[in-house]
Parts: structure tokens; sequence; C-alpha cells
């Protein structure tokens, strides 16, 4: 039986039935102590109301071992709100997609909930395996959560036709909200220098601004600036800002998001990375990803989990079972779901570039010819690169460099490990000008550039 699907991510809560998504918006409500009832959506009244909304209790819930009776209560009265729009029907079995943060006690409490409602929960389908698995993907890959107050990554492995959650990476340092308050920042900055107004001092033209963001950066990212507009007494008040100045201001969020991809693809591994289209979106996010050489970037439409949850043929409940948590599941591919995809091969801009010609080291300068180049404390042969004793995490033959046609190839010998761009390199891995590669701890940096036009390229 296909279930009536419900996703916990608290960028956008979804419900989605027969592969549709119904209803998709942010957790953030009302706390009904300003009138409102408790748990309505208040996503446009968060800065005209700031003590009177939560954004974090579903968070909070799922990720907490013991949630606030605060947080319980406010996703009791959210998902009611949400439900008495789009409800499951007689016998429609119920399903809840989990989202990287969830842990199993945050699980048993979010089950709680909806028994209180009453919602009979059949089971919980993990987001990233369930994603990966409706792509029908051949190869692994890291699907990117961007919370409201958190990031997070999940590795979903290919293993004999299922996809299958490995591991997640999180950060606090990251979210939406922390997103949308540096680029609110931004845009106060460029008006109170161009027109000496701060939309930042009145509640209602910093609520304008907000509500304004999501289009304002998009529309930056594709076509290199945007207008900012607010309405202020009879007066429109303007700024133009560039895709640039959104990207430069995004830096600290953008590294904590790179940093997490980093710590879950092994160096050089081609792997598709599975993203919402909303946060592909993101200025400057993507110019980052292009350091993921030869990965795919596939972009969903948000919901796209809760959609494929709902086409799965998954059974009822019974009575004396224990509910379940989906983990792993058939690669099968959904047709009607991938159509909405959008697919696009990372690094080509950086894999056309000249390649490597030389190593630099300390001001020095090593060329990359057809010889191999092997670096460690005493790495002999006639065309090495000997660093110096007594480094920590330093073999005595380390890593090799070695030129394979047109491509660099970095080889690892050691037990300690070597590290492009902050990955880990797994045995082997393809390199490029730009590439920034560390030995040992706290490591010697060694930088690959292009002297001239470099080795010729086919």
């Amino acid at each position: 039986m296909n279930p009536f699907a419900i996703e916990l991510d608290d960028r956008a809560v979804c419900l989605a039935r027969a592969g549709r998504v119904l209803s998709s918006a942010p957790s953030a409500v009302f706390d009904g102590s300003a009138g409102e009832a408790a748990g309505a959506n208040a996503w446009h009244a968060l800065r005209r109301h700031p003590t009177a909304t939560s954004t974090r209790h579903l968070g909070l819930l799922l990720s907490q071992p013991v949630a606030s009776e605060r947080a319980v209560g406010l996703v009791a009265a959210e998902l009611a709100q949400r439900l008495a729009e789009h409800s499951p029907a007689a016998g429609e079995c119920v399903w809840i997609v989990a989202p990287a943060r969830a842990q199993a006690r945050g699980l048993g409490t979010a089950l709680g909930v909806a028994r209180s409602l009453p919602l009979a929960v059949d089971g919980f389908v993990d987001a990233a395996a369930v994603s990966v698995a409706a792509l029908g993907l051949e190869r692994d890959a890291i699907v990117l959560e961007l919370g409201m107050h958190h990031a997070a990554a999940t590795s979903v492995s290919q293993d004999g036709g299922q996809a299958r959650r490995r591991h997640t990476a999180l950060t606090e340092r990251g979210g939406l909200l922390e997103l949308y308050q540096t680029w609110l920042e931004l845009v106060s900055t460029a008006m109170v220098r161009r027109t000496r107004f701060d939309p930042l001092h009145d509640a209602a033209t910093e609520q304008q601004l907000f509500d304004a963001l999501g289009t304002l950066t998009r529309d930056a990212a594709a076509t290199g600036s945007a207008t900012a507009s607010l309405a202020k007494g009879g007066e429109q008040v303007e700024v133009q800002l560039t895709r640039d100045q959104f990207a430069q201001a995004a830096q600290p969020f953008i590294r904590e998001v790179v940093n997490l991809l980093h710590e879950l693809r092994p160096a050089g591994t081609s792997v598709a990375l599975v993203v919402a289209r909303a946060v592909a979106q993101l200025p400057g996010l993507r110019d980052e990803l292009e350091q993921f050489v030869g990965c795919e970037l596939i972009s969903v439409p948000d919901g796209f989990a809760a959609a494929a949850v709902s086409l799965l043929d998954l059974p009822e409940r019974a009575s004396d079972q224990p509910v379940r948590l989906l983990r792993r599941l058939p690669s099968s591919g959904q047709t009607t779901l991938t159509e909405a995809v959008t697919r696009d091969v990372l690094g080509t801009r950086r894999s056309s570039a000249p390649p490597p010609s030389h190593l630099l080291v300390d001001g020095r300068a090593y060329a990359l010819t057809g010889d191999a180049l092997v670096v460690g404390r005493a790495p002999g042969g006639p065309h090495a690169l000997a660093l110096s004793e007594g480094l920590a995490g330093v073999s005595r033959r380390h890593c090799t460099f070695i030129r394979d046609g047109d491509e660099l190839i970095l080889l690892d010998h050691s037990g300690f490990g070597t590290f492009v761009n902050g990955e880990r390199v797994a045995e082997r891995a393809r390199v490029y000008a730009g590439d920034r590669v560390r030995v040992g701890e706290p490591g010697v940096e060694l930088a690959l550039i292009a002297v001239g036009e470099g080795p010729a390229r086919s």
C-alpha cells in the first residue's frame, strides 16, 4: 500500500501522497503568546514577532534525548495545523521521513506526538536513503541537508542494488536563518550607505526584506545582480547588490557546508551530491562545489523524499509489531520524480584548465616532469622532494606525484594520510592546479601551480 508521507525537515516540512507534494512550508510557528493560534505558520512574521514565534522546536525534539514540554507542544500544534488541511484517508498508512539529525529517542518522542493527535504511524524512513533510492543511482552519494539552524551531510552507499545510509556529519554553526541574518545585514549596510535608511531598525521593513531574500538571492545568483526594494511610507527605497556580494557574505556558511562534504568523501572519489534545488541556488555555493571534480550535482525539489516514500509499496503495521526505521531501500528509480531533477557534472571548468606544472613548497618550485616525484622524509631516487626530519606524521616515502597522460595523479603510501583540499586521499587521486596537498600533522602544505601553459593537453 502506498503511504501518506510526512517529511520532518524543518526548512521545508512536507506532506505527500501518490508522488505529489501536498504542502511544503518552513517549521516556523507562533507559540500562542501573541493571540495567534499555537502551531500556526509564522514564517512571514518572524521579524515582526520574534518573541512570539519558534523555529527551533522541531529540530530540538528530533535531536535531544529528552525534549522540553514547549517543543513537544509546538510540534503537536504544528502537525495538527498542517493535517487539518491535508490529512490521511481512512485506512491509509502513515510513514514519517526522518531527516539526518533525527536521533532514536527523538523519533520516539515524535511517535508519541503523532499518537496524541491521534495519528497512527506505521514506520520511519531515512530521508537520505530514500532520496538516493528514488534517483536510481549506480554510485555512492552524499545527501546535503540544510536546516533552519544546522547543516548536515549523509553518505549513502550502493550495496547490492540497495541504497544504504552510512554516516552523517553535522554542524550547528550553519543554517538557513543564520545565513539570512548575514544577508539582512549585508543589504542593510548597503542601504544605509546609499540612502541612509536602515531597514533593520523597523520591524515592518525588516520583515519586508526578510520575505524578499529568497527571490532576491535567487535572482542575483541567476543574473549576476538583483535590486532590493522596500516601501518606506509612500516612498520606495532601493539598492542593487551583486551575486559576488551575496557569495562573499555567505563564505563562512559555505565553508561549513563544504567541510561536511570533505569529511564524508574520500579525496578524488566520484560521488553524487544530492542537494535541494533551493539550496543549490544559493549564491556562491555552486562555485565552491566545483572543487569536487568529476562528481555529479543532483538538484531535487523540496519534498522529494516525502514524494518518494509516498510511492513505495510499504506494508501496514500490525498492532503487535514495532515501528520500524528503514535505512536501506532498493534502488529502483522513480521516473515520475526524476523528471523534476536536474543533473550536472562538477569541475569541468577546473579540469579543463592547464594541468599543474610545478609543486610549490616554502617558496621553492619543483618541476612536475614525466618522471615521478616522490615526497617524504627520505624519499630516495633521482627525482624527489626530501622534507625535514622530525616532522610529525610524515613517512619516509609519503606520497608520489606521477603523470598519467595529460593528468597528474597523487599516490599515497603513508600510514598517516595525505590530504587534498582537506580530504584524505584513498590510495590515489587526480589533482589539479590550485589544489593544496597536506602531509603530516600539523603538516607541510604543498601547492600545485601551473606556470606558463604547462604540459600540453591532447
